[in-house]
């Protein structure tokens, strides 16, 4: 009860909140930079080997966003590396991150925009990479995540993964929940015809009801590493007991896709429907399975194949965001799953070029994105899922290398 009054009381106040912005602040005009507004966001990008945040009072302001001239927010010293900007996350406008594998450390924006700190920390026992964030069950005062990479147990011939749950108040552990997924019976065989050794990736955890669900995948361990066993692996086990685990299989749209980051590649519809994105790791094509509400199965009627159309084009770490109404974002096509139906794709309503990020964003049922267009210009663009519009807002400078995340600070 407490969180449908909370989601309530959420909704009640983004309403009022816009309808407050439409009277009182005029579309795409600059404000006074002294002025620090209620809404405030930012966007996670690189410059070379340096890390950035970028912060704005209006993501479709007519203005350029750029680090250039001590205008961003250095947070390189905490990133060592731009691609742990997937091991990053933010959470009640707050950012959670692995930094170096050693140290997981919450970091909060000051009021005006201009620095950052970091307000706790929290040391693992083990090195410790940010992984999947439950939406559905993190709230408020509390996170809920995992680890990268779980602990291969020989004698149980599982993999052990740990789920954390996390006091956001003072970022201790309140809970821990550990999944074991059962290895592979056999042993694959390399091109020589000599032993492989394999390792499992999760690649999603989704809790629906009393069931986790574990989309997982098998790479070699021998380098290069690389996705191996062209089949769909889900395990599925009772929550919060972890009892009763069983492993589905399904050899028709390839492996779970994703991989250890805080990307989503599963969601739960209005019909309480779960949807597994999944990849054929040769030939890079990709299609969605169904688990249906309240069963334990692969659904063996249900397989949208979307082979034409290259998902992970531009990032390895696509986010899928609910947009209502039977649609979803699967970078950079809006699509109707129920149905088996592209609804739109973004890049054509953006004027051409691709969807960068690795986290959008949504808010008032508005989808905000990052499309680097033809001419290499990077922009932020609210796409509306009712009217199959697109706005474009705020321009990054031409000089980042990637853009992460968009946020919302508050």
């Amino acid at each position: 009860m407490k969180k449908k009054q909370f989601l309530k009381g959420c909704l009640s106040l983004m309403a009022l909140t816009q309808v407050l912005m439409s009277c009182s602040k005029p579309d795409r005009t600059e404000t006074d930079p002294g002025v620090v507004s209620d809404n405030q966001y930012s966007l996670w990008v690189t410059v070379g080997t340096g890390t950035y945040i970028l912060t704005t009072d209006d993501l479709m302001k007519d203005t350029l966003l750029s680090p250039n001239n001590n205008k961003g927010i250095d947070i390189t010293s905490y990133m060592p590396g731009s691609w742990y900007g997937v091991y990053a996350y933010n959470h009640n406008g707050k950012f959670y991150i692995s930094n170096n594998g050693t140290r997981f450390s919450e970091l909060t924006v000051n009021d005006n925009g201009t620095a950052i700190k970091e307000t706790n920390n929290y040391a693992f026992p083990g090195t410790f990479y940010m992984g999947k964030v439950f939406k559905n069950l993190s709230s408020k005062d509390q996170l809920v995540i995992t680890k990268t990479q779980g602990t291969t147990n020989t004698t149980k011939n599982v993999l052990e993964q740990p789920i954390y749950f996390m006091n956001v108040s003072d970022l201790t552990l309140s809970k821990t929940l550990n999944v074991e997924i059962p290895l592979l019976n056999y042993v694959p065989k390399r091109a020589d015809g000599t032993d492989d050794k394999t390792y499992i990736v999760p690649t999603s955890f989704t809790v629906r009801g009393d069931k986790l669900f574990v989309g997982h995948k098998y790479r070699t361990d021998i380098v290069p590493r690389a996705d191996i066993l062209d089949t769909t692996y889900v395990y599925v086990c009772d929550y919060p007991t972890m009892a009763n685990g069983k492993m589905l299989k399904d050899a028709r749209g390839g492996v779970a896709a994703g991989h250890w980051e805080i990307n989503e590649t599963t969601f739960i519809d209005e019909n309480n429907d779960l949807y597994i994105l999944t990849k054929k790791i040769e030939t890079a094509k990709y299609g969605l399975i169904r688990i249906k509400s309240g069963e334990t199965v692969i659904d063996p009627d249900y397989f949208f194949d979307l082979k034409d159309y290259n998902i992970f084009q531009n990032s390895s770490s696509v986010n899928i965001q609910i947009l209502g109404k039977g649609k979803v974002y699967i970078s950079p096509f809006v699509i109707d799953p129920a149905n088996k139906k592209i609804v739109s794709d973004l890049r054509i309503l953006a004027g051409g070029g691709e969807s960068k990020t690795t986290m959008n964003f949504m808010e008032n049922g508005n989808l905000y994105d990052v499309f680097k267009t033809d001419e290499s210009r990077w922009f932020v663009f609210e796409y509306n899922p009712e009217t199959n519009t697109m706005r474009r807002g705020a321009e990054i400078d031409p000089g980042v290398t990637q853009v992460y995340h968009i946020n919302k600070l508050k």
